[in-house]
């Protein structure tokens, strides 16, 4: 893998009052971090968003089989730029055995901050192998997990979810199975299993955990404006993760900090479109560079949908970046955002984009 570049553009300190501190065994200088998001926390992201001030990034969720089977693809999920720490690796799968090997072989390859295994994702493809949200079922795996990776002498954290009401033990029994087998932290996402990433995030039941285990809890779920982060650490969360708000408002987390009390520089609270633009050029090419063309693609399209609202002309700049086939295309529509409105107006069609980006129901980013 070829070196991130820094960006130009950064966040030189994003401290904020009453940190630096110890979370979890590991030292951070502000309770906003990154999640752990498949096929989005790659390295070039986990690095662009270290840039724009999360106090802490993770790996996408990793295959602990897949690492043990040596395959390329997986042990790509753990590449990443020096700066960027803290980084937590994230690993997923259904046994122990399995968890400690996939473990050894990523400790092996590069530096981690500490080890989180999930146990949150409610996706079919992972659950129906006993791996993610499923291991709630079985706490005793689950404990396990916990036990087998602590002499590695790192941190190990657990995500987990909000237990059904039909389960035998509730969410915080199952998290203190945990801490009693070792975790340093445990993330909760405030939605059942069942409830995937639909219906409404109960936030009162991580409040509970919260109390329950203090300064040993985070909270995950429906984060999009700095009053959400707020909430969850007024409810005794040491930590949120900001997750899919990031793809809905790029700059939340610089937004999140300042609203802390951060020193913040304005710039990146009310971004200018030229900042934007720079931005996300700076982005493209280093994916371009250290994953590969087609994903920084996916990822400029992802974020023109975040980017330059207000700006006259954002629409068609939104349907041209839909188009373009090319991170050169991309590039330049890019640097001559400001001629987009005078360009003749576009739409969209299955024969004019590239393939993937139309789904029947319209663009899917």
């Amino acid at each position: 893998m070829q070196e991130i570049e820094s960006c130009e553009i950064s966040i030189k300190n994003n401290t904020v009052p009453g940190y630096p501190r110890k979370i979890g065994g590991i030292t951070v200088n502000n309770p906003i971090w990154l999640a752990p998001l498949a096929g989005i926390t790659f390295g070039s992201l986990r690095k662009f968003y270290k840039d724009l001030g999360a106090g802490l990034v993770h790996t996408e969720m990793v295959s602990a089989v897949g690492l043990c089977h040596r395959g390329r693809k997986t042990k790509e999920l753990l590449y990443g730029d020096e700066s960027e720490h803290p980084v937590v690796l994230q690993l997923f799968g259904p046994k122990a055995e399995e968890i400690i090997k996939g473990a050894e072989v990523a400790l092996s390859i590069r530096k981690f901050d500490g080890i989180e295994i999930n146990m949150a994702c409610p996706m079919p493809k992972v659950t129906k192998k006993g791996s993610g949200s499923k291991l709630m079922e079985n706490p005793a795996e689950a404990a396990a997990m916990m036990k087998i990776l602590k002499p590695l002498g790192l941190p190990v954290w657990s995500k987990v979810r909000i237990m059904p009401e039909w389960n035998d033990i509730d969410t915080v029994r199952f998290c203190e199975i945990l801490f009693e087998a070792g975790a340093d932290f445990i993330f909760v996402h405030v939605r059942t299993p069942a409830q995937r990433y639909e219906g409404r995030a109960s936030r009162d039941a991580v409040e509970a955990i919260a109390s329950r285990f203090p300064g040993m809890t985070g909270g995950s779920g429906d984060c999009y404006e700095p009053y959400d982060f707020a909430d969850y650490i007024g409810r005794g969360c040491s930590a949120v993760l900001a997750g899919r708000g990031i793809l809905r408002d790029v700059f939340i987390i610089p937004k999140t900090l300042k609203a802390m009390g951060g020193d913040i520089p304005d710039m990146f609270t009310e971004p200018d479109s030229e900042l934007q633009s720079r931005l996300l050029r700076e982005l493209g090419r280093n994916i371009c560079k250290a994953e590969c063309e087609s994903l920084a693609l996916m990822i400029a399209r992802r974020m023109l949908a975040a980017l330059f609202k207000g700006f006259p002309g954002a629409a068609q700049l939104r349907r041209r970046g839909a188009m373009a086939r090319t991170w050169q295309e991309m590039e330049e529509l890019l640097i001559n955002w400001k001629d987009v409105p005078s360009m003749p107006e576009l739409e969209l069609t299955k024969e004019k984009c590239p393939r993937g980006v139309i789904g029947e129901k319209g663009p899917c980013f």
